[in-house]
């Protein structure tokens, strides 16, 4: 059942009727916005067993419960929801003014055997009613309904007209006959006589009733609580003189009973002595079974009158109470005494369901409960019940299987539960307790729910007040500690609040300017524009803004400046307007100053800024002359640094051979390092400029980072320890790793610097856990990304220090000791993999560097050796022929003596035209080998032209500069770049005649 509909829990027709019945169109609406008072009555009448009939609202419509469903015959169900006039039309002359009288007054009213003639299969039918209305109230004590209860007494007054009417036939023949039940009893004989009706009905042989028979006879089946009451009314008739008339019950065979009424009246002989006692008997048993219910009813519905004064006597006084202890102190007082159970409480309910108890009212037989406790507490049965709001009732808890081990009956024997929700969330409960078991009824049941409901309406009601009031009084509080005037009006523009400020600037009375009166503080040339555009926006909803002038208490006008705008509920209506009036006379007059001397600013600003744009070009041209200087001091340090190398190593390479020594390989080894270190530096340069073409591929990082511990530990000296933090079942990276390498070893050499006594490089990866908006802030795009952080202990940076880090030649070195490139490096090649990094340093306690890297779903593969350090080197055949295209005569040189020793035949030119002459001329060639850069016609239109005359034609370039190529690669041919040595140059060649 809906929780907000318990007052339909019932069974029966009618209940069931209510619950699917379509109220949207119908004016007492869904069932789920029916007033409490409706709601209480409604569950009262269908807890009825008695015909009960609500009539509801202005136009008095029906609402009724199974007992009263036959009274409107064939227009049941149909009068469901009707107005009383319509359903009733024949009889409402008579019941209008009643329930019109009743819904005016507030009087209850009571007929006995009204005469109302319903019309039953299309024809009035003779009827007579006894019935009883009462007002209902709402909790405000506001009339809204009458409730009725009646019951059709037909068959009773016809049967009591024809008793009257044979009383009167009985009269007349009493001297001459003795009728159907009738008696006459001889007291002098103590015989009595009676027909044969009378003498079944008291259980006497009709025969010897007819004949006579002692009047003990007779008193055989009275009822033994009635039979000593009848014999003395008969001895007080014989001895006073009086008529003889008595009712009292008669027990039939079959164990019924039945009502009789017995009367007559005794004859006497002269000297005064009772001779006889002749009278009737009738079988009262409708009537009196009619009363019996009549008497129900009218208890019933005092029953009902009582619950309802002391609902409304309740609210009552819940209104007069600020607070919510106070309120569910005095309601758990009054209804625990009301219902005479042992302990009667409220507690509240938290969202993560921690109850906490309220207070509460007991009669001694069980404690109070105090403290807190959670929800599943009272066992899962009552918090289902509960959460779906759901009235537990439990007359004995310990008998109970779903509740015998719960809180619930620990602490009480029997126990009703009530819960509250609100907005579909169980907030609170009133509970009821008795020491003993108890046997609830339904009326005690639907009471507690119409209290529980009420009393949480009313909490809610002062906690709304209270923190409306702490509202205001905050509004307040801020409206009057700010400089602006603040105002407040009414939907319709009535003003009816203003903070101090207002009423300090115009220096009027208090409340003097509500309503309109504000119009009268503007100067009269603005009175009639701000009244205006306050009515435009009272009308439109728009925003109110507007300058005008307004009197001061100085008397002076000052400029202000007015902005008001709407408040607006849930549908869109303006429920207030809040605006403010800011006091702009200074910017005012700023501005007519402003006005005046535009034209000399205008000029003055035009000056000053082609001075800052000299200015800043003039120091935009230092910054760049600095950065070139420090690269250039690095580059030529670095480079002469490596020169000195190879020179040196010549040098010693030629005064061996010319000693006739043969043992130089350490020679040629040292000026291939300075070559090679010289070609790492090229790479870092382009690298920074992201013009490096990368190869990226799914690696291991760990592994990398285990084999490269070796080289890092020869490369940073034996003064650091380096440490790594390896993460588990760490997914593979997408990244070059040539070029990851470089950057961690060019991370460990600066972390090595960063330490010059000794120190601890830890190198560690992670998977990283990043939120979407960590991600977004990296301009990282969506995916997994794996961590690699390279940490030392070294002496850290300063704030500002490390906020240039990453800037191009930036360098802590100096002059001449670093190209401020190894970060920018860092940075150039993270960003161009995908990735991210970030700088985390604090004076005095090292550096952290960290890189972002994509994840990769695939493989990684194996570790492979690296193909150009295998000392056999693929080689060519004569019949391949290498076209060498290429403007330095050195490199031509050894590029055409290095392949003819490869073992292939070789054409060479240094202009691209000779070459296309060549090829012109018939020379047939295999591969054409052409740099990328040179005068006239560069190596790409080179190959474009002779891919033409030669279909199929293989091409391999190369360069020592790569950004003529990175933005649009051929779509034949892969590069080279420069330098190279003969293993590379071996393998590429070889690669792109096998493609």
């Amino acid at each position: 059942m809906h929780s907000g509909l318990s007052f339909l829990d019932h069974r029966g027709e009618m209940a069931e009727r209510i619950r699917h019945h379509d109220w949207s169109k119908n004016p007492l609406g869904p069932l789920d916005s029916w007033p409490q008072a409706l709601r209480f009555a409604v569950n009262l009448c269908l807890g009825s067993g008695h015909p009960t009939a609500i009539y509801w609202g202005p136009d008095l419509r029906l609402v009724y419960n199974d007992a009263w469903a036959p009274i409107p015959a064939e227009r049941h169900p149909w009068a469901l929801g009707q107005p009383g006039a319509e359903v009733f039309a024949e009889i409402w002359d008579i019941v209008g003014p009643q329930l019109d009288q009743l819904m005016a007054t507030g009087v209850s009213t009571a007929s006995y055997d009204q005469r109302l003639d319903i019309v039953r299969d299309g024809v009035p039918r003779e009827a007579y009613w006894n019935y009883s209305l009462s007002p209902i109230r709402d909790e405000y004590g506001v009339i809204v309904g009458a409730f009725n209860q009646g019951n059709d007494v037909t068959q009773r007054v016809l049967a009591e007209r024809a008793r009257r009417l044979s009383e009167e036939r009985l009269q007349l023949a009493l001297g001459a006959s003795h009728g159907v039940g009738t008696w006459d009893w001889d007291i002098v004989a103590d015989q009595v006589t009676a027909d044969s009706r009378f003498a079944r009905m008291y259980g006497v042989d009709p025969d010897l009733a007819e004949h006579g028979a002692p009047l003990e006879m007779f008193f055989g089946r009275i009822h033994s609580d009635d039979a000593v009451r009848v014999e003395g009314e008969i001895t007080r008739s014989i001895g006073e003189g009086l008529p003889f008339a008595s009712e009292y019950r008669l027990v039939q065979e079959d164990g019924s009973v039945r009502w009789v009424a017995a009367e007559g009246r005794v004859s006497y002989a002269e000297d005064g002595t009772a001779l006889r006692l002749p009278g009737v008997t009738f079988d009262i048993t409708n009537r009196r079974r009619a009363e019996d219910q009549a008497r129900a009813v009218a208890e019933e519905l005092r029953k009902a009158n009582e619950s309802q004064t002391f609902l409304y006597s309740l609210a009552e006084r819940q209104r007069g109470l600020d607070n919510p202890q106070a309120i569910m102190r005095f309601t758990a007082t009054a209804l625990g005494r009301r219902l005479e159970v042992d302990r009667l409480g409220f507690y509240r309910v938290a969202p993560d369901e921690t109850v906490e108890f309220g207070p509460c009212w007991t009669s001694g037989a069980l404690p109070p409960m105090r403290g807190s406790f959670h929800a599943s507490t009272l066992g899962e049965a009552a918090h289902r019940r509960y959460r779906a709001g759901r009235t537990l009732v439990l007359g004995d808890t310990r008998g109970d299987a779903d509740h015998a081990e719960t809180g619930i009956s620990k602490h009480s024997a029997a126990a009703i539960g009530v819960p509250l929700l609100r907005h579909g969330r169980w907030v609170g409960s009133l509970y009821a307790n008795q020491a003993e078991q108890r046997a609830w009824t339904e009326e005690e049941v639907a009471f507690l729910e119409a209290v529980a409901e009420i009393t949480w309406d009313a909490i809610e009601r002062v906690e709304a007040v209270a923190a409306l009031q702490e509202s205001e009084e905050k509004f307040r509080a801020i409206a009057n500690s700010i400089d602006p005037m603040v105002w407040s009006t009414r939907p319709d523009g009535f003003h009816d609040y203003y903070n101090d400020r207002w009423y300090e600037f115009t220096g009027v009375p208090h409340g003097s300017t509500d309503g309109a009166g504000w119009n009268g503080m503007f100067h009269p040339e603005d009175q009639e524009r701000a009244w205006a555009q306050w009515q435009h926006c009272l009308a439109s909803g728009e925003r109110y803004h507007i300058e005008y002038r307004l009197r001061h208490h100085s008397g002076h006008y000052r400029w202000v400046l007015g902005r008001a705008q709407a408040v607006r509920d849930e549908g869109g209506r303006i429920t207030r307007w809040f605006g403010t009036c800011t006091d702009i006379q200074d910017i005012v007059e700023a501005r007519e100053v402003l006005a005046r001397s535009r034209a000399e600013l205008e000029a003055a600003v035009s000056e000053r800024t082609q001075q800052l744009m000299a200015a800043e070009e003039q120091l935009r041209q230092a910054q760049k002359m600095e950065a070139v200087g420090q690269l250039t001091g690095g580059i030529a340090h670095d480079f002469n640094n490596m020169l000195a190398v190879v020179i040196g190593a010549l040098d010693l390479l030629e005064r061996r051979l010319r000693q006739g020594s043969t043992d130089v390989d350490r020679y040629v080894l040292a000026a291939r390092d300075g070559a090679t270190r010289a070609a790492a530096l090229t790479q870092r340069l382009l690298a920074f400029a992201r013009q490096t073409p990368l190869a990226p591929s799914v690696i291991d990082v760990n592994a990398m980072v285990l084999g490269m511990i070796d080289l890092v530990n020869r490369t940073i000296g034996d003064d650091v320890r380096v440490e790594t933090q390896l993460a588990a079942d760490l997914a593979p990276a997408m990244a070059d790793p040539s070029q990851l390498e470089n950057v961690i070893l060019n991370l460990s050499v600066n972390a090595r610097d960063a330490m010059p006594r000794g120190g601890v490089l830890t190198i560690a990866t992670a998977m990283a856990a990043m939120s979407e908006a960590d991600r977004v802030g990296m301009g990282l795009a969506p995916g997994h990304y794996i961590l690699v952080t390279v940490s030392d202990t070294g002496a850290g940076m300063a704030p500002d220090v490390a906020a240039r880090a990453f800037e191009p030649f930036f360098t802590t070195k100096g002059v001449g000791k670093g190209t401020g490139l190894g970060l920018s490096q860092v940075f150039g090649f993270v960003r161009q993999s995908g990735g991210h990094v970030r700088l985390d340093s604090e004076a005095g306690h090292g550096t952290t560097v960290t890189l972002y890297l994509p994840a990769s779903s695939g493989a990684a593969a194996a570790p492979q050796s690296d193909p150009v350090r295998r000392e056999t080197l693929p080689r060519g055949a004569s019949d391949e022929v290498v076209m060498v295209v290429e403007d330095e005569e050195r490199v031509r040189n050894f590029s055409v003596e290095a392949l003819r020793e490869l073992g292939y035949t070789v054409v060479h030119t240094a202009h691209g035209a000779e070459a296309l002459a060549m090829i012109e001329a018939g020379q047939g060639i295999s591969l054409l080998f052409t740099d990328v850069i040179m005068p006239e016609m560069t190596g790409r239109e080179l190959a474009d032209r002779a891919g033409a005359a030669i279909p199929g034609l293989r091409v391999l370039y190369t360069s020592g500069y790569t950004r003529d190529i990175v933005d649009d690669m051929s779509s034949q041919g892969s590069v080279l770049a420069k330098p190279f040595d003969l293993a590379r140059l071996a393998h590429r060649v070889r690669a792109a005649l096998d493609e």
